[in-house]
């Protein structure tokens, strides 16, 4: 996989181009420091500091609240004793410990502006940043979802998401031409991709909405002038390359994007197919969720595949410059095709009900298009694994869950103990 056409994949590289044809979105540039606390480290390190890491990576702590709003709704607990000290059971921390807590780090222009994009979709967006989607960290969600209302919730899936640190860390490195240069600004910032050949405009550093929804019609281009604004005054503080130490993320000047995505709660996981592009022909379509069998799904695919021939060559073919790639679509119940996305090919992209082989093979494509889907209950797929940890599976003597839950039982009695013995 080349640099340039891991790039060209970048949603803010894309999107102007298919903003007609894909989920409406707004994207906005992170700041340096707001990369940090994604990766980690120090949000706002000290100049000279020795020693700053010495203690170890800061904790995971959700930013400070500008807009002093309540992120998560709170969590109800019926009292186990009746005592006027009941409402303090499951606090361990006396005014000591909290003078010793590290102070949250804030982010009140990004925060602002997150907050007036995901208004501005409807009240509930999907966030991402250049390429993935913290899908990973759904089980951190009280919803299982990655559905966000406000910057803590985004935050909180980004910061917990291994696919997001891969895009931090990992994404650019695995090109096999890929260079690191050390440099003071931002260096995606304001240059395009190859991805929009249909003169669209550059979505650069500013932030971008747009429609051409999966359920409504084209709507008029929204102005995002004050929020990039916002977004940028952050980003002209922090965005001074530095080296770190931790070796999960350098700041190498590359420009990284929020994506915020309209949320859609009635979309069919069936429906969704991810498309196979090599040589700039379509050479296979694969059923986007392996792990599950849907019984309309083999009769259905005889109607979806020609509508998904036809969006390629009438949309995606001649606008993306790639000559080897994926592309995502959802087909809505009226047939008509909505992008959702794009990979590269191969690499950490998943091949689905393919393999990365076959679809190398030079005869693929020569007579007709393969379109795969599970056919049967017994042909399903193994899930990833990708939503919830290892950990958290795990109940078995010793495990994470059996240590937590026997901590949790003696803190419990410890605290019941103590209060009876005060009445």
């Amino acid at each position: 996989m080349l640099l340039v056409e891991l790039l060209r994949c970048q949603i803010q590289e894309w999107y102007p181009a298919f903003r007609r044809h894909t989920v409406p979105t707004v994207t906005i540039p992170l700041p340096a420091a707001f990369l940090r606390y994604l990766a980690g480290q120090p949000a706002h390190p000290v100049p000279d500091a020795p020693h700053q890491d010495a203690e170890g990576p800061p904790p995971f702590l959700l930013p400070s609240l500008a807009s002093g709003r309540t992120p998560f709704p709170p969590l109800h607990l019926p009292d186990p004793v009746d005592h006027d000290d009941s409402s303090d059971l499951f606090s361990v921390c006396d005014d000591d410990d909290d003078d010793e807590s590290p102070p949250l780090t804030a982010f009140p222009e990004l925060e602002a502006a997150v907050d007036a994009a995901i208004a501005e979709l409807g009240g509930a967006a999907l966030p991402k940043l250049n390429w993935s989607a913290p899908k990973d960290a759904a089980f951190m969600s009280a919803d299982g979802t990655v559905r966000c209302t406000c910057f803590a919730e985004v935050a909180m899936l980004l910061r917990s998401s291994d696919c997001v640190a891969h895009d931090l860390s990992s994404a650019r490195p695995s090109c096999q031409d890929f260079v690191c240069a050390r440099e003071g600004v931002r260096r995606n910032a304001g240059q395009g991709s190859g991805a929009n050949q249909a003169g669209a405009p550059s979505n650069g550093g500013g932030s971008t909405s747009g429609a051409g929804s999966l359920s409504d019609p084209p709507t008029e281009d929204r102005n995002e002038g004050g929020r990039q604004a916002a977004a940028d005054s952050d980003a002209s503080e922090d965005d001074v390359g530095q080296e770190s130490g931790d070796d999960s993320w350098v700041d190498d000047g590359f420009q990284y994007y929020l994506a915020l995505r309209k949320w859609y709660p009635g979309l069919r996981p069936e429906a969704e197919f991810r498309c196979f592009v090599r040589g700039r022909k379509l050479v296979g379509v694969s059923q986007r969720d392996t792990s599950a069998y849907y019984q309309s799904l083999p009769g259905w695919s005889s109607e979806v595949q020609p509508k998904i021939e036809e969006f390629f060559e009438e949309v995606v073919e001649s606008q993306f410059a790639s000559q080897n790639y994926t592309f995502d679509v959802y087909v809505r119940a009226d047939g008509r095709v909505k992008l959702i996305d794009f990979n590269p090919w191969g690499g950490y992209t998943l091949p689905l009900m393919f393999t990365w082989e076959e679809l190398e093979d030079e005869k693929r494509g020569e007579d007709k298009l393969e379109f795969r889907v599970v056919m049967e209950q017994g042909a399903v797929r193994p899930g990833l694994m990708t939503a919830v940890p290892y950990d958290m599976m795990d109940w078995g003597e010793g495990s994470g869950w059996d240590v937590f839950l026997k901590k949790a039982d003696n803190e419990l009695n410890r605290q019941m103990a103590s209060l009876a013995m005060d009445s």
